[in-house]
């Protein structure tokens, strides 16, 4: 195999990428570090030099999804053209309507993948934590709220809905629904 030198961001992308669609394909469990190295076109020794195990593979490629996830939130909760309500509609709509359609939504929705779901989902709430705090301490400040606490309101409000995304039996529609009535409760109540 002729040997092809790329920058180190370029070859780390390849290798987070390739093990993505290995372990969507094959299954975490049952994908190797060899079968990543195969399908990327390199030696299984490049793999370990940008990453000691597949376990560090795949935390790094996790943090990396939670950040693409998050990234259509951020422009939306940090918007104070809208009140926060509001904000949080568009969160919820986005985060159901999105759900299904996003880049390893079929890797993560897969039975055998539940507790690697449930781990993304608490890592997506704490990066999405200090933003929502922030926006309902802002809110509080600008008297559309009345909180004592906004990171414990905040907390309940990222939290709470792991619950109702999780709940296939109910609509898209009718999830984001409920998150939004639960919200308005949250931020009546504290």
């Amino acid at each position: 195999m002729a040997r092809v030198s790329k920058p180190p961001e370029i070859r780390r992308q390849e290798l987070l990428d390739t093990a993505m669609a290995l372990f969507t394909r094959k299954g975490y469990e049952e994908t190797s570090m060899g079968d990543i190295a195969k399908a990327a076109g390199v030696a299984q020794g490049l793999c370990y030099r940008y990453f000691d195990s597949k376990q560090k593979l795949f935390q790094e490629a996790m943090e990396q999804y939670v950040r693409i996830c998050c990234a259509e939130f951020l422009p939306i909760i940090h918007d104070r053209s809208r009140t926060i309500r509001t904000r949080l509609a568009q969160m919820a709509q986005v985060l159901v309507d999105a759900d299904d359609n996003s880049r390893y939504s079929t890797f993560y929705h897969q039975a055998k993948h539940q507790p690697l779901h449930e781990e993304l989902s608490l890592r997506i709430c704490r990066f999405l934590l200090p933003h929502v705090t922030e926006e309902l301490c802002a809110a509080c400040q600008a008297g559309e709220l009345q909180l004592r606490r906004p990171k414990v309101a905040a907390g309940y409000l990222l939290y709470g809905q792991i619950g109702l995304v999780g709940e296939s039996e109910l609509p898209p529609q009718t999830r984001a629904e409920e998150m939004l009535r639960y919200a308005d409760l949250i931020l009546s109540s504290f």
